[in-house]
C-alpha cells in the first residue's frame, strides 16, 4: 500500500514538478513614430527622402523598384503565452506588423506613400 501511494505521489510530482507556464510580449523593428500624435505630416511631391529619414530615422529596408527608391519601415508586436506539460502543450502567438512605405522619384522626392491597416500604438522610449 506504501508503495502505491509513494509511486503515485511521485508520478504527480514528475508530471506537475515539469511542468511550466510562459508568457511574453516582445517589441521589435524600428519605433512608428508615424502612429505618434506628433507625427509629421507628409506631402506627395514636397517630401524628400532627406525629411523622412529625419523624421522617423533609417528605414528598416530600402527597396529599389525601376531606379526609384522605396524606405520600408517596419515595427513588429509580438504577445503569446502558453502551458507546457509532460503530455500535452499549447502555445498561442499573434504578431502585429505595423508598416510605412514611402515612395520616392529618381531625384528624391516623395511620390506616395502608405501605412499598414494594422497598425500597434506608438509608445514613446522613456530614457
Amino acid at each position: 500500500m506504501k508503495i502505491r501511494i509513494f509511486t503515485l505521489v511521485m508520478s504527480f510530482l514528475v508530471v506537475f514538478g515539469l511542468s511550466a507556464c510562459a508568457s511574453y510580449e516582445r517589441t521589435t523593428g524600428v519605433d512608428n513614430t508615424w502612429r505618434s500624435k506628433d507625427a509629421p505630416v507628409f506631402k506627395t511631391g514636397v517630401t524628400t527622402q532627406a525629411d523622412v529619414i529625419k523624421a522617423l530615422g533609417p528605414p528598416s529596408q530600402i527597396i529599389t523598384l525601376k531606379e526609384k527608391p522605396v524606405f520600408y519601415y517596419l515595427h513588429e508586436h509580438r504577445k503569446g503565452g502558453g502551458v507546457f506539460l509532460l503530455v500535452f502543450n499549447y502555445a498561442n502567438d499573434k504578431a502585429v506588423y505595423d508598416r510605412a512605405v514611402f515612395f520616392f522619384d529618381a531625384e528624391g522626392v516623395m511620390e506616395d506613400f502608405s501605412f499598414s491597416k494594422e497598425s500597434v500604438p506608438y509608445e514613446p522610449e522613456i530614457d
